[in-house]
């Protein structure tokens, strides 16, 4: 423990910083800067992954190693995609893209 790595509060006791306090701090305080931004990035981007524990109700990996739970992930992606197309296109125009 270094000495800069600790500090003193009034009544003795002592708080212990990790070695990555640094690091936290400065995406803490990135974070207070860009609450804006913050809350758009909760709206679009961890959307899907809020969608693909509730309503496929995946919210563990069945299997094991990182080659499957990579797998299994892209498949929870892909049902993910397909869910969206079908509601913004619709079944047939789905189709007739493919064919």
């Amino acid at each position: 423990m270094h000495k800069d790595e600790c500090t003193k509060n009034k009544r003795g006791r002592q708080i212990i910083h990790g070695e990555y306090h640094e690091v936290m701090s400065r995406t803490d305080e990135r974070l207070a800067n860009n609450l804006k931004l913050y809350k758009q990035r909760q709206m679009i981007v961890e959307h899907p992954f809020g969608t693909i524990k509730r309503t496929f109700g995946y919210t563990y990996f069945l299997l094991r190693g990182i080659e499957k739970v990579r797998g299994e992930a892209v498949m929870h992606c892909l049902m993910y995609n397909l869910k969206r197309v079908l509601n913004i296109m619709g079944a047939k125009q789905l189709i007739a893209a493919i064919r």
